[in-house]
């Protein structure tokens, strides 16, 4: 986006400067850019087709309202976190970088959410999941390494229906160090939760929604994309209101519609808190489907899954 307001900006100088010998060869390119920018992120502007529906069912039961953010390990004020909650009422909190500090200020939380999960760590990976609604069982799992977890759980509706659901937080890109673990995690989780009936994977994926990566996982998960045709939604870095990037995502099986979806206020993270009320509403697997797997990009998934076996692949980068 940043890029697009940059050419389109550009093009406007150049019809100034119009008679100057660069000004032709030079709006060319700027229009070549332009496109380019518009291909990566047009199925997500509010005039691209939508791939999850709104929702049609007014039936509380069969709702589920989910907060989640990146609290930023380093954030030492929970009051704005626990504020939020408080206003927003939702059934599932789902917490990336969260460390024992963390979880002993977020023990208000305990006393409205009676099912939870708490794993906090001190390497910036912790998790944790506040959730009203029964969680049937829940397993921390290291993916692709035990520093790097993930959590596996399954919630009942409130209509009853279990849902599984998928806490992520993969490996970030860093200087010294390529995107391996995060693409091949993204890439297991997927092919985990490919046949399940009913499943939502969501965290701070540390990756925008049109990287090829992002893309593959669709493809392999079959999940969809609420943001399709409604927005960009960023939530990183929530300290700067030009560069931001959707980082933390919500990705759902086609059983499901969405009721709304949205960025909430600053907690003092880098990162804004994303809140997605879903309706499972059956039917909708009808009307709406994830793009399709084929054999190339079955391919690149077991590429990236075969990149974990290489010498060195789990090494961490020194730190700075």
């Amino acid at each position: 986006m940043q890029l697009l307001i940059a050419y389109l900006i550009w093009l406007v100088v150049l019809g100034f400067l119009y008679k100057q010998p660069y000004a032709k060869p030079a709006a060319v390119l700027l229009a070549v850019g332009v496109c380019i920018q518009l291909y990566w992120i047009f199925p997500y502007l509010p005039v691209a087709p939508r791939q999850v529906q709104w929702a049609t069912s007014k039936d509380p039961e069969v709702r589920i309202q989910f907060l989640t953010a990146n609290v930023l390990q380093d954030n030492d004020d929970a009051s704005a976190l626990l504020n939020l909650v408080e206003q927003q009422s939702p059934d599932v909190v789902v917490l990336c970088e969260v460390n024992q500090r963390w979880v002993d200020d977020l023990s208000p939380l305990r006393s409205k959410f009676p099912y939870r999960v708490e794993h906090p760590l001190e390497n910036k990976y912790g998790l944790a999941m506040y959730s009203k609604l029964e969680i049937l069982s829940a397993e921390v799992r290291g993916i692709v390494k035990e520093s790097i977890p993930s959590i596996d759980a399954m919630v009942k509706l409130r209509c009853g229906h279990p849902v599984r659901l998928f806490v992520v937080h993969p490996n970030p890109p860093r200087p010294g160090e390529d995107t391996t673990k995060r693409d091949a995690e993204l890439v297991l989780v997927g092919r985990e939760i490919r046949d399940q009936q009913s499943a939502i994977v969501l965290g701070d994926m540390n990756d925008v929604g049109w990287s090829r990566t992002t893309d593959l996982f669709q493809e392999v998960s079959r999940l969809l994309d609420p943001r399709k045709g409604r927005g960009l939604y960023p939530t990183f870095n929530a300290n700067s209101r030009v560069w931001r990037y959707p980082l933390d995502h919500l990705f759902h099986s086609d059983d499901f519609r969405v009721v709304s979806l949205k960025t909430l206020s600053h907690i003092g993270s880098d990162h804004l808190p994303l809140s997605v009320v879903l309706s499972y509403e059956p039917d909708a697997q009808q009307e709406q489907s994830a793009p399709d797997l084929d054999a190339g990009d079955r391919e690149d998934a077991q590429d990236a899954v075969e990149e974990l076996k290489k010498p060195g692949a789990l090494d961490q980068p020194p730190e700075d």
